[in-house]
């Protein structure tokens, strides 16, 4: 029976455990990871390891395409689908032409989405941690001084410990 390869079983529990947006980071991580690895093999002149990392990367750039959601914002979802198969066009032709300036196009425009992508997910986090901490102060300013404003107690007088047990 062979071992697990570690990197695989983290790879496998990243992805079963995310939230669609981290997924998305995920996918633009890998299709920048092919990318660096189709430069790689062109140096090192590995036909079949720069056609493997390259059609990984169309691979995950139509995963993308799939996951964009037009009933939600349908002009961006148009531009990225268009720059999208712009990636992978120019992917193609840098794997046919052997050109290292078409791979580092693509990788800089994967970076630079990826940067993006990252900036809207800390936004997000962002937006999220504040209605956080305002639904704390709303929780707060509705029991005065941590007091359950339905206690049948007078205002001011002591709170009595009352144990339930037997």
């Amino acid at each position: 029976m062979a071992l697990p390869n570690p990197h695989q079983e983290y790879v496998k529990q990243r992805v079963q455990s995310a939230s669609p947006v981290e997924l998305i980071r995920i996918l633009y991580e890998a299709a920048v990871q092919q990318v660096d690895e189709a430069v790689q093999a062109l140096h090192s002149g590995d036909i079949l390891k720069r056609g493997h990392a390259v059609t990984k990367t169309i691979e995950i750039l139509s995963e993308l395409r799939i996951a964009l959601r037009y009933d939600v914002q349908q002009e961006y979802c148009s531009t990225l689908a268009g720059l999208y198969s712009y990636m992978q066009g120019q992917l193609i032709r840098a794997h046919s032409e052997q050109s290292e300036s078409l791979l580092l196009e693509v990788s800089r425009l994967l970076h630079t989405l990826l940067v993006g992508w990252n900036g809207a997910i800390d936004n997000l986090n962002d937006v999220e941690e504040k209605q956080s901490q305002e639904v704390k102060i709303s929780v707060a300013a509705a029991a005065p001084g941590g007091r359950n404003r339905y206690s049948v107690e007078p205002e001011g007088s002591p709170s009595l410990v009352r144990s339930w047990q037997i």
